[in-house]
């Protein structure tokens, strides 16, 4: 019977930590309605290919990362870059 209640317990464990991690994976990635299609299309964005981040003109990390490309708001929003601290441009 204690063997029994030990297999149950394990399994409830086992199954509330992959519950856990499920809904963590989906909170984490969750990609906001508002930020995903917002702003202005045709600004062009800085990406920062190494983090993801996009930054707006005239703002400190404009053009100014290791790496990265120019593209329109639109295609880095399409791409799954998300704007540096939420903010979209324009």
């Amino acid at each position: 019977m204690n063997r029994l209640r030990t297999s149950v317990a394990v399994a409830l464990i086992l199954l509330s930590m992959i519950a856990g991690g499920l809904l963590w994976h989906v909170v984490v990635n969750r990609e906001s309605p508002a930020t995903q299609n917002a702003g202005n299309p045709t600004v062009k964005v800085w990406v920062n290919t190494n983090s993801g981040v996009y930054h707006c003109p005239n703002t400190t990390w404009y053009g100014k990362t290791k790496s990265g490309q120019f593209m329109t708001q639109r295609e880095a929003q399409a791409r799954g870059y998300r704007p540096a601290y939420g903010a979209v441009c324009g």
